[in-house]
């Protein structure tokens, strides 16, 4: 193959690998986009981010943020940054998710949803948790 030709199936194959290991699908396999161009591809990923903060607008770093798959029911989890933030790359955009976050000290989880209609790239759910309150002694 000529290099023209080989960048549409290597970024096919990187798209398939990026899939396979930052999103959620189908019995762990990597979604697939036969017949489809490099540029269709790109068309049907996005990420989803945003922030975990408390009332008071600060971040909270080490809040689990969780992503459920609605399709699948698979679930990814991870820790937001020293700024709150996270990040899930490179979703199927025809996929429905659910994304909680939740944080030791805090009420929750907070739980919002992601859908096939919602076609804005990146998909952005910021968090807001509230403390819980101390006991005082009686």
């Amino acid at each position: 193959m000529t290099p023209v030709r080989l960048l549409p199936v290597l970024l096919f194959a990187f798209a398939g690998a990026a899939l396979a290991q930052s999103s959620p699908n189908h019995n762990d396999q990597p979604v697939t986009f036969s017949g489809l161009t490099p540029k269709e591809i790109k068309s049907l990923l996005r990420d989803i981010k945003g922030t975990v903060k408390d009332l008071n607008g600060n971040a909270i770093e080490g809040a689990l943020v969780r992503l459920k798959d609605l399709k699948t029911g698979r679930e990814v989890t991870t820790e937001t940054s020293k700024d709150g933030a996270y990040i899930y790359y490179d979703l199927d955009i025809r996929d429905d998710y659910e994304i909680t976050a939740s944080h030791d000290g805090f009420k929750g989880p907070v739980m919002k949803k992601v859908s096939e209609y919602d076609t804005r790239k990146p998909a952005i759910r910021n968090f807001e948790l509230e403390r819980k309150t101390e006991k005082k002694p009686g």
